[in-house]
Parts: structure tokens; C-alpha cells; sequence
């Protein structure tokens, strides 16, 4: 049985009538699963209800609603629809003010601007009443990039470096048992791949706009997010796996506890410094880019091990490790954070909730652009999810419809500009 309240107070929202009191009513029943039908209709019957031509698919509507029950997630994190949401942006203003705040709050303030943006958007591609098809989204900023995608670079044991875009299987003849999808960005490792006794080291790097995953000789499984490197064996021999990296990699290891997996995370900035991560079996997420302020490790199953210098602790799954890479402070701070945002890259998204230049230093990596900043922007904070594969033009105009900055992108480089 529908609910005719909900129907009353969606389309007052769309039209901007709603009271302070009536929306909160709203987002209540947007955190219902019964509803998620009918709210499903209503979108379908707002975005047509003016007789416009559109090309509007079905996707994009369960996008718009898988957006709307991310944003206002049950307490627990849980999202209701199942699915990646689509696009949804909150300021949230200066960066203490969330302090304290659950996760789940901000996500519910940012259901509130999601069918602002679905209905702006739709005037925006629409042009208001004129019937025309939609047109692909122009960059209103300048130049535009496109997002990165399966692109990475292999070096092998006597030093010849590929493509792995471009590369032959002639080139990894003397690899035998090792394939590469390029279709699916994955190069794989027989488990039973020849060795003649010696360890021959490969060196998987990823550009900046690029990302890949590798498949190891003992099975287990890693995604390189862009301008990353993976450093391993191609054989794994003797009691122990080891790896090296740099830059962020998504690690699911294969159990086995006879060969404990030890990954070493090259500290750029502090020379000799690294951080070492010990596993027996676990889905691990760790970040060490050398633009930011810490080293971290994100733990979503399992138990690891973080050592860096003389200190050493064991995480618990939703619990992230933090070290500085300035060298001054020699401990390792443990927290526990939403692990799904942290890992958001590997599943096609951003996932935001920082200040502008810790945001910005994700889309520069993503998309290989510079950054400059015009005027004080310390004190911008946003909170937002958006797919990796649009523009970088639609990215950054979901941001600024939130207030206060404004993009432009002009020879490989954005502007940030406060506009406050």
C-alpha cells in the first residue's frame, strides 16, 4: 500500500516547499525499506512528469536511489539499496565541526541535497521545458580529462620494462604459467609456475590515471590504485612471502600459516624508515602516497601485525593504523574508521570526507592533474561519493554545487578558487 505522505513530501521537496520539519519526516522514510519501490516510482515520475524527452536509462534511476540509501544509511553503515551509489556531495563545513559526529549523520545531511542534484542535473542536461535529447556533459571549466583506467607498466627480472597495455606473450616467455586479461586490467601467476632455483623479482607500477590488479604465485590478490608499485617474486619460496610497495594497494591474502605474508611499505620520505605489515590470511588496505601526511593501514577482515621502527600493534578488523611520514613522531595511532569508505577506490568510486586539498590529491592522482589553489581554502570540508568513471568536469561540478569554490582546468591543471 503506498504511502501518500511520502508522495506529498518528495515532490515538496523537489520543488523546494519543504518545511525544516517536513524533511526530516522525509529522510525517516527514506531510511525504510518498504519504501524503496515506491520511492523508486517517484523518481521515474518526477524526472517525466513534464512530458520532456530524455535519455534517462533505468540504471540511472536505480543509480539516483542507491545514491539516496547510501546517503542515509543505517546507523551501522549499512547500505540499504546494495548497490554503489551514483553521486551525492554535502559541505560540511569548517573541519572540526564534525568531531564526534558519526559517520551515519553526515551521510544522512547529504541525503538532503541528493534530489536537489538529481533535479538540477536533470534541468541542467534538460535545458528546463525545451524537449530535446540529453547531451552528453560538457566541461564548463575548460579543458577536460577523462577518468583513468586498467593502465600499468611491467619490469621484469633483467630489467626490460612494458606496456602492459601493448604487451605480447613473446615478451613473457621466459615467464611461463604468467597471463595477462587485458580486457579486465589483471595480470596472473601460475601457482605452479617454473623456477630454476633462483628468485627473479618483477615490479608491477601503475601511472598516475592508472589502476591494476595482480593475481600472485600463492593466489593471493592486489589492486593498485594510480601512481602505485608492487614489487614481488615470482616464485614464492622457502617460510615466509614478502612484498614490497609504495603509493596504495588493496591486498586479500591467501591463508597459509606456514608462510607468514610480510608486506614493506617504502617510506619515500624518511629514508630507511619503512613500515613493515605481517599476515597470515586477511583483506588489508594500506596507503602510503608520499604527498600524504600519514602512512595508513586499513584492516577489513583478519588480524595484521603494523611494525614501524621499535614500535609495533595488532588491528583488529575496522581499525586503521596512522603513521606520520614526517619522521617526528614515532608511534602508530590506531582508530576505527568506516572501512568501506577507505577501500571505495577498488570498488569504482571516490568517497570523500575531508578538507578540499586532501580531496583534490585523490582527483589529481585519479585523472594525472596538477592542482593550484587561489585564496584560503584550509577551512573547506566536504563529504561525498561519486563514480571514478565520469570526467573529471562532472566530478568537480558535483563539488562546487555545494557552495563556497569554484574549478577551472586549463592546460593540465585545476584552480581551486574559494569564492567565500
Amino acid at each position: 500500500m503506498e504511502n501518500q505522505r511520502l508522495d506529498e513530501l518528495f515532490f515538496r521537496y523537489c520543488e523546494k516547499k519543504i518545511t525544516d520539519e517536513e524533511r526530516e519526516e522525509l529522510m525517516a522514510m527514506l531510511l525504510s525499506d518498504e519504501n524503496r519501490e515506491q520511492i523508486n516510482g517517484l523518481i521515474d515520475q518526477f524526472i517525466r512528469r513534464d512530458g520532456t524527452l530524455h535519455t534517462l536509462s533505468d540504471e540511472t534511476a536505480e543509480d539516483i536511489l542507491s545514491s539516496i540509501f547510501s546517503a542515509t544509511g543505517r546507523c551501522d553503515g549499512e547500505n540499504a539499496a546494495g548497490t554503489a551509489p551514483h553521486v551525492e556531495w554535502v559541505a560540511v563545513g569548517e573541519p572540526g565541526d564534525d568531531n564526534g559526529r558519526p559517520l551515519w549523520i553526515l551521510k544522512l545531511a547529504a541525503a538532503s541535497v541528493v534530489l536537489f542534484l538529481t533535479y538540477a542535473g536533470y534541468r541542467w542536461f534538460n535545458g528546463g521545458t525545451e524537449k530535446k535529447p540529453v547531451a552528453m556533459l560538457h566541461s564548463v571549466y575548460g579543458d577536460d580529462a577523462p577518468a583513468g583506467g586498467n593502465k600499468a607498466s611491467l619490469t621484469l627480472a633483467d630489467g626490460q620494462t612494458y606496456d602492459l597495455t601493448t604487451i605480447t606473450e613473446g615478451n613473457l616467455s621466459g615467464q611461463p604459467g604468467t597471463t595477462i586479461d587485458k580486457s579486465k586490467g589483471e595480470i596472473i601467476y601460475g601457482k605452479n609456475a617454473a623456477s630454476d632455483g633462483a628468485i627473479a623479482y618483477n615490479v608491477l607500477r601503475t601511472p598516475l590515471g592508472g589502476q591494476y590488479k595482480i593475481v600472485l604465485p600463492d593466489g593471493s590478490r592486489a589492486w593498485l590504485n594510480a601512481g602505485s608499485s608492487l614489487k614481488y617474486p615470482t616464485t614464492f619460496t622457502a617460510n615466509q612471502r614478502s612484498v614490497e610497495m609504495t603509493g596504495e594497494v588493496y591486498f586479500e591474502i591467501e591463508p597459509d600459516k606456514t608462510r607468514p605474508f610480510l608486506v614493506r611499505v617504502l617510506d619515500k620520505n624518511v629514508k630507511g624508515k619503512d613500515m613493515e605489515i605481517t599476515v597470515l590470511g586477511t583483506h588489508f588496505n594500506i596507503s602510503s602516497y608520499g604527498d600524504e601526511p600519514t602512512m595508513q593501514t586499513t584492516l577489513l577482515e583478519g588480524s595484521v601485525r603494523v611494525k614501524k621502527d621499535a614500535v609495533t600493534k595488532v588491528l583488529t578488523p575496522g581499525q586503521q593504523a596512522r603513521v606520520t611520514t614526517d619522521g617526528t613522531a614515532p608511534d602508530i595511532s590506531v582508530k576505527t574508521v568506516d572501512t568501506e569508505s577507505v577501500v571505495a577506490w577498488k570498488e569504482g568510486r571516490f568517497e570523500f570526507n575531508g578538507n578540499i586539498r586532501e580531496i583534490m590529491r585523490q582527483i589529481s592522482r585519479w585523472y594525472d592533474l596538477d592542482v593550484r589553489y587561489e585564496g584560503n581554502v584550509e577551512r573547506k570540508s566536504f563529504a561525498g561519493t561519486i563514480s571514478r568513471k565520469n570526467n573529471v568536469s562532472e566530478v568537480l561540478k558535483m563539488l562546487e554545487m555545494t557552495g563556497g569554490i569554484q574549478f577551472r582546468i586549463e592546460d593540465r591543471k585545476i584552480t581551486v578558487k574559494n569564492t567565500d
